[in-house]
């Protein structure tokens, strides 16, 4: 499987930055963001649908080790059992206890469009790799 980052032309393993939670976010700090390459709904359609076009210049391609723990959240039944941070009312997602258990998490908003809202800021299918050391390049 081989996944694209848009940014920047190659990894930089020196610039990874570890992964701690936003409060009040969806989304946290650190780890690296990409898409399937293949996917019909990731960074790449989500930059071109919006004007982003400019974004796509800068990328590279990597693949991901056999032994990579991917926590696949294609449904809103999939964030029930998971750890969160409770910030005022809300609850997000705890992506620290998170790391410390899985390498990535893979979003599949296309396969609910209900994870749109309940992870808004998370646009497209997409992976956030929590530990660098599961990439490799290409």
């Amino acid at each position: 499987m081989n996944y694209i980052h848009y940014g920047s032309n190659k990894f930089d393993i020196k610039i990874f930055k570890k992964i701690k939670n936003r409060p009040k976010f969806v989304k946290p700090e650190g780890g690296l963001w990409a898409s399937r390459v293949e996917t019909e709904h990731g960074w790449k359609d989500w930059c071109i649908t919006n004007g982003y076009e400019d974004e796509l210049k800068d990328y590279f391609i990597f693949s991901l080790t056999n032994d990579a723990k991917i926590l696949t959240i294609s449904n809103c039944e999939h964030l029930k059992d998971l750890p969160k941070s409770c910030e005022s009312c809300y609850d997000f997602l705890d992506f620290e206890e998170l790391s410390k258990k899985y390498d990535a998490i893979e979003v599949w908003i296309s396969k609910d469009s209900n994870l749109y809202f309940e992870l808004y800021g998370w646009d497209c299918d997409s992976i956030l790799i929590m530990n660098p050391k599961i990439i490799i390049s290409k």
